[in-house]
């Protein structure tokens, strides 16, 4: 592969775990994060169960860059823990993963995405590409779900959102470091899949909110990273989770389901290893009527906030 196509793909790559999972970053710049003041204050819950305890963290999968969001709290319960456990592990891998969602995403003969839009949203979409051309080149050979991360990512990236500041980079950057091994709940193969599985009317309605909220994107982001820092589960779960309401299936598939089959694994790694593990995943899978907190305090767990 060429250089400057292997940059290009590199570049695009990490434009989209920007909207979706996310990247990497120094480990000793993490650490350096505990002896400076940080006020963020995001969500953190001790797991136990008889001897057995561990660790979950609500993140957000994008920052502002530079953001500081270790805190004292977070920070200790990473550094007593023996093993990371994320979404999905190994985002380092880009050029691997990349291909994962240049074959999933891609598809012969598919319409113009300019076509499969309202045509009030097409002028939209063009700003968008020529604002963005790297991240939204050759948009119209992907599938409606790939063609809205793009855009997502793209609209993201305007707004100095940073997936190498976020909470999954640095944590699996500090734990590699220390010699502790990091656990997937899925892979991106699976993750990616459930985009691509999606009915294509769901599809193509991600891709119209993506174009019509991407204007609107760094205000978001803004917001949701100050709720997230704050640790406000209310004003989050108003932002993510509420709007999903209109879309069940969309809801049930990405996050419902997920949500119960992480608990599931969480579960089953916590009952079979006497390891205490740090468990990270997206504050919206930790909030609403099936989160996984929920699934784990049926299962047995007892669940305590402490940040």
């Amino acid at each position: 592969m060429a250089p400057v196509l292997q940059r290009g793909i590199a570049r695009r790559w990490k434009a989209i775990l920007a909207g979706i999972v996310v990247l990497a970053l120094l480990a000793a710049a993490a650490w350096q994060y505990r002896e400076q003041p940080v006020t963020a204050r995001p969500a953190l819950w001790r797991l136990s169960l008889g001897d057995r305890h561990a660790w979950l963290f609500g993140t957000i999968h994008a920052v502002p860059t530079g953001a500081r969001w270790l805190s004292p709290a977070i920070a200790s319960a990473a550094q007593e823990s023996d093993g990371l456990v994320l979404e999905a592990a190994g985002l380092e891998a880009e050029r691997r993963d990349a291909r994962v969602f240049e074959t999933l995403g891609r598809s012969a003969g598919l319409p113009p995405v300019a076509s499969r839009l309202n045509p009030a949203d097409r002028p939209r979409l063009a700003a968008l590409v020529k604002a963005s051309p790297t991240v939204l080149r050759d948009l119209d050979g992907y599938e409606s779900w790939a063609a809205a991360l793009l855009i997502g990512a793209a609209a993201n990236g305007q707004g100095g959102a940073s997936s190498e500041d976020a909470p999954e980079a640095r944590l699996e950057k500090l734990f590699r470091a220390n010699g502790h091994s990091t656990t997937g709940l899925e892979t991106i193969s699976e993750q990616l899949g459930l985009f691509d599985a999606l009915p294509q009317g769901d599809q193509d309605a991600l891709l119209a909110q993506a174009v019509t909220e991407a204007a609107d994107a760094p205000r978001q982001f803004g917001q949701l990273y100050a709720r997230w820092a704050a640790g406000d589960l209310g004003a989050i779960e108003a932002q993510f989770l509420r709007p999903l309401d209109q879309s069940p299936r969309l809801r049930n598939a990405l996050v419902d389901q997920r949500n119960a089959l992480w608990a599931r694994r969480i579960d089953k790694l916590l009952r079979e290893n006497g390891r205490t593990y740090f468990i990270a995943v997206g504050t919206g899978h930790l909030i609403g009527p099936k989160n996984v907190i929920s699934s784990l305090t049926q299962r047995g767990w007892k669940v305590e906030r402490v940040q």
